[in-house]
């Protein structure tokens, strides 16, 4: 079907099935008769369709394991599905996934996360609370505690610069970075987790006085309920019920060089200087200006791997063993943007810990994190926050959830939260779409996951990998009474480059559609490529 009959008439009436059938049919002159024939009644994930027809015509019906990425058996072990959400919600979780496990190597559970500063005097509380609600379903529960993003009630440690506002102390300075070797220090931090915000100035990792309050909350507030909720769990026969405790929440040393149009925009509002973070921290660890480290990010993200094994090692001397100990490194984030490169996440006080959105250097595959693994002698370790429906992410879930538990991984965490409304619709909707529920009864029920062939290098199936993202973000306009007869009318250039084989014009014809569709502003900043926009 010629998508210019079709373009201008389907997107006004609302006829997104059509339409993306004639978008995908596209790319098909150029595969396989027997391959067209397989793929052409494409209605789910098009990547997974893809991988069964390549599987129908005779290719592989799996990748070979990346070379030296298989990690010990841990079979014995519980692994665990955990989804961050609150103990009250735990029944209803467990309605939507529809099974629970077995109760001892696969079990289901929920994530409670808490802002450690803005909640310390709950924190007992909330603990009891998460507890009782896996005593209460027979799931397993898992503690999440930041050190460093909120922290907006305490103007005690980073309020340096206005003495009309409470917590003012010149010597806060110390408690946050600076944007060189003599200053400024730092007043805002900005962070994007689906929309751009200002937060609390950046907070230096090597601040004596940040440490101390760590070390407090942990040993004096977190750990005794704590300490106290895992003996009765044992008590009662069920220690495996606690999936252990998350520490930290993507810790970074900001760089802020080459920001995008719109964190431009607000940084020149708040008189911010362009360039990286980090000299406060660095001249606590000796350097100066006549002293530069070698290796600016390199000794940047050495702090970084040392501020989270500081935070793991208040716990395990506060009694929580390290196995139960899980970092949160973002995996898939540029190094340039956050100085917190995956090997960060290795510290002799817990396992290993990442965000593994399948999208930058785990698009296609986990082998950075694999090769990390094999050159620490492979530990146990777990995708924190995870979601194969991450915008950017084409892989299916149960391929997605292979990368994790046929490796080693021992505990997925599936997010669903972000900020503003879309990111948070899109991740809800792929965390309990009914691909991702089949998956997650393979893992609990003990079945083998297939980590199907993944075919981005290949055009035509990248290509329409991505006309799946423009169907949907046709699906988002007409939700919301927007017309995109534009798209369409920009479509009706494809089928003759499709019919002439000119992949890379009907590539960027379709990058374009998804401009237009605002589909490529979806990805939180923090994923993608430093000065991307």
């Amino acid at each position: 079907m010629a998508i210019a009959s079709i373009s201008g008439s389907l997107v006004q009436g609302g006829n997104t099935d059509r339409l993306v059938n004639a978008l995908l049919d596209l790319s098909f002159p150029v595969i396989s008769p027997k391959l067209r024939r397989t793929a052409l009644p494409v209605t789910g994930l098009v990547i997974l369709l893809l991988a069964c027809a390549w599987a129908d015509a005779g290719g592989p019906s799996g990748p070979a394991p990346p070379a030296k990425s298989m990690a010990p058996t841990t079979s014995e072990k519980p692994k665990y599905l955990i989804f961050w959400s609150a103990p009250e919600k735990a029944g209803e979780l467990a309605e939507r996934v529809g099974m629970k496990g077995d109760g001892k190597t696969r079990i289901l559970g929920f994530g409670l996360p808490n802002p450690t500063y803005e909640l310390e005097e709950q924190l007992p509380g909330r603990i009891r609370s998460a507890f009782a609600a896996a005593r209460e379903h027979d799931m397993a529960v898992m503690l999440h505690f930041d050190f460093h993003l909120a922290w907006k009630h305490r103007p005690d440690l980073w309020n340096w610069f206005d003495p009309a506002r409470p917590g003012y102390d010149p010597n806060n300075k110390y408690n946050v970075e600076w944007h060189g070797w003599d200053g400024p220090p730092n007043k805002v931090h900005y962070l994007n987790h689906g929309v751009l915000e200002r937060l609390p100035p950046n907070m230096c990792f090597t601040s004596k006085r940040t440490r101390a309050e760590v070390t407090r909350i942990v040993s004096k507030v977190i750990a005794p309920v704590l300490r106290e909720e895992i003996a009765k769990l044992k008590a009662e026969g069920k220690e495996a019920l606690f999936a252990g405790v998350l520490v930290g929440s993507e810790p970074s040393i900001d760089d802020y060089s080459k920001p995008n149009p719109e964190l431009t925009k607000m940084m020149k509002e708040d008189g911010v200087p362009a360039g990286p973070l980090g000299y406060r921290a660095l001249l606590d660890r000796g350097f100066r200006a006549d002293n530069p480290p070698d290796d600016f990010r390199k000794a940047l993200a050495k702090i970084i791997q040392e501020t989270i094994a500081f935070w793991c090692e208040q716990f395990v001397d506060a009694g929580i063993p390290p196995e139960k100990l899980y970092p949160h490194v973002a995996a898939p984030a540029p190094i340039e943007m956050m100085n917190a490169p995956i090997w960060t996440a290795f510290n002799k006080y817990s396992r290993p810990g990442w965000t593994t959105y399948a999208v930058g250097v785990l698009g296609e595959n986990f082998k950075a994190i694999y090769d990390e693994l094999e050159t620490h002698g492979n530990p146990a370790w777990a995708g924190v926050e995870a979601n194969a429906g991450i915008p950017g992410s084409v892989v299916d879930w149960e391929t997605y959830l292979a990368w994790h538990y046929n490796h080693g991984c021992v505990l997925v965490g599936v997010n669903m939260g972000a900020t503003g409304t879309d990111l948070p619709r899109r991740l809800w909707d792929s965390a309990f779409g009914k691909e991702a529920i089949a998956a997650y009864h393979k893992f609990l029920t003990g079945q083998p996951l297939v980590e199907k062939p993944f075919f981005r290098d290949q055009p035509q199936f990248r290509i329409q990998a991505k006309m799946k993202r423009v169907r949907a973000g046709i699906e988002r306009w007409h939700t919301r009474g927007k017309d995109p007869s534009a798209v369409g009318k920009l479509m009706e250039g494809a089928q003759p480059l499709a019919n002439a084989g000119k992949l890379g014009e009907l590539e960027k014809l379709v990058d374009q559609a998804l401009e237009m569709l605002g589909e490529t502003e979806k990805v939180p900043d923090v994923y993608r490529s430093v000065g991307e926009g």
